[in-house]
Formats: C-alpha cells, structure tokens, sequence
C-alpha cells in the first residue's frame, strides 16, 4: 500500500470539509467544520493540518483520512482525527500517526494532547490513544477522556504503507 499524508491542499478542501461531516466511527472528537474553517486552520500556522490519500491493490481510496491539530507553546492538541471507514484495518491510522509525530516534531512539540468525547457511534475508537502509546491525563462522568504522548520518546508504528512515495 502507498499513502501520501501532506498539509490540506486547497484541491481537497472540499473533500476534507465532507469526511468531517460524515465520518463517526473512527472520528475521535467529532467535530464539525465548514470549508471555510478548515481552510482557516490550514493556513492560519496556528495548526498542523494533514490529509491522508491510500492506494491500495484495489486502487486509490481517494482522500481517507484528516487530522487537526492546534498548536500551543510545546504541545498540539488534537482538535480532530477521523478516518473512513473504506480504509479500517489497513492501518492507515499508524501511518497517520508517524507522520503526525514528525510534523509535530519539526514544529518544536515535545507533547501531542489527544482528546476521546463519546458518541452513540464512536465507541471502535475509545482506546485508540492508549493503544497508540498514549497515557491517559483524565477522564471524566461522561467518558470523555484526555490522553498524552510524548514526542521524543514516540517510535515509528507504520511497517506497512509507503508514505509519500510516488512508487507504485
């Protein structure tokens, strides 16, 4: 499999705005953006934004996943992770996640803060932090939960999917 995972280009913020409209099983906040707010957030420097393409033996998938994170001082929280359900189990998410991290690296983040509000649909996705390597910071009567990791000590999960690799 091959993915290119980049910053929102503007040819797919359309697309972006739609999964974050429509996706709720594996969507962790749940969160709802028009296209102008997720055109904000991906040019206001303010966030790490990245979209997530995967090919396949079947083909492209098309645009699959979205990640958005807020950036404050030396930790980004997770304003939104989501991915479609086409793609679960060819482990796009640890290929998201490892570019994640990098990005977040390169931007000075010594801590990722990731964020679990349940709905009556996203339950595939309440342990996803911690089965990622997360320590849970909180939780709270309702579920939600508050998770953290820590970027210097995160080692690469993807061992499968080529990520931005024009090789087919």
């Amino acid at each position: 499999m091959r993915a290119d995972i980049l910053p929102f280009p503007e040819v797919y913020l359309a697309r972006i705005t739609q999964l974050t409209n429509k996706s709720n099983q594996f969507n962790l906040t749940t969160r709802r953006y028009t296209e102008e707010e997720i055109r904000a957030s991906a040019s206001d420097g303010r966030h790490i934004c990245l979209y997530g393409k995967l090919w396949d033996r079947f083909g492209d998938n098309g645009v699959v996943s979205v990640v958005i994170g807020r950036l404050e001082g030396e930790e980004l929280h997770m304003e939104l992770w989501l991915m479609s359900c086409r793609v679960l189990k060819k482990d796009m998410e640890f290929a998201m996640l490892d570019t994640l991290v990098e990005e977040a690296k390169r931007k000075g983040v010594r801590r990722i803060v990731g964020y679990y509000f349940p709905t009556a649909k996203n339950g595939m996705v309440k342990d996803l932090y911690g089965r990622f390597g997360f320590e849970k910071r909180s939780e709270d009567e309702a579920g939600n939960t508050v998770w953290e990791l820590s970027t210097g000590s995160y080692r690469p999960q993807n061992h499968v999917i080529r990520v931005n690799s024009n090789e087919s």
